[in-house]
């Protein structure tokens, strides 16, 4: 699935991020990226077949994938490449903010999993406010046998509040999730694991498993 190419590319351009090296290896970027534009495909195409508004969501595989290029306005002093490439499913519509499926590709950190990362303000209000109400659906998913089986390392976070957010009670019995920023769940994946002859399979069945995760967040995000 994820061609050996592709881990060149990357690991050339961590080793030589300037604009420069790029130019002469673009051939190579759009050859990886070609790559990636096919496996998004592929994993359209797999995860609809459990979550059939994933279709509707991704119907141009290259929309999925993500730019190259950093963002130089919030990057300053960083070098202008990225040195990893995500192949991002939305998970609901045409909706941006919501929570997706993904495959992080990149040199010795693969992973694949589900969930939403940089949350909007609104956005996480909403979660919030549906994780109080429903504790039980919410740990039903989080805490549930599949989930842990797949994600042992639990959730992953961009970070989480030292104290209980403003409208709660410290005591919430489901206040170590309220105080989350992000709400994803991770598998870590070998190099060889997304190279493999059954990739497609391993990397759909993190997905099938992330998917109760996505659908929550998403009800929770759009309604």
């Amino acid at each position: 699935m994820i061609e050996k190419h592709t881990f060149d590319f990357l690991k050339g351009i961590a080793a030589h991020n300037d604009k420069e090296w790029f130019e002469e290896h673009r051939d190579d970027y759009e050859r990886a990226k070609s790559n990636l534009v096919e496996v998004a495909g592929l994993l359209i195409d797999a995860a609809s077949r459990f979550d059939p508004k994933v279709k509707k969501a991704n119907a141009e595989p290259t929309k999925c994938v993500t730019r190259i290029n950093r963002d130089m306005r919030f990057a300053k002093g960083k070098p202008p490449y990225k040195t990893d490439l995500f192949v991002m499913l939305n998970g609901v519509g045409d909706y941006q903010g919501s929570a997706s499926y993904y495959l992080h590709v990149e040199p010795g950190a693969c992973y694949a999993g589900g969930g939403i990362f940089t949350t909007e303000p609104k956005a996480l209000d909403n979660i919030r406010k549906r994780i109080a109400a429903s504790v039980p659906k919410w740990t039903g998913v989080v805490e549930s046998r599949e989930m842990k089986a797949m994600f042992p390392d639990g959730l992953t976070s961009p970070g989480e509040l030292k104290r209980a957010p403003q409208g709660y009670d410290p005591d919430h019995p489901a206040i170590e999730y309220l105080r989350l920023k992000g709400f994803c769940a991770n598998r870590k994946l070998t190099n060889k694991q997304v190279q493999g002859d059954d990739a497609l399979d391993v990397v759909v069945e993190t997905f099938a498993a992330a998917q109760p995760l996505v659908a929550y967040l998403n009800d929770a995000i759009v309604g």
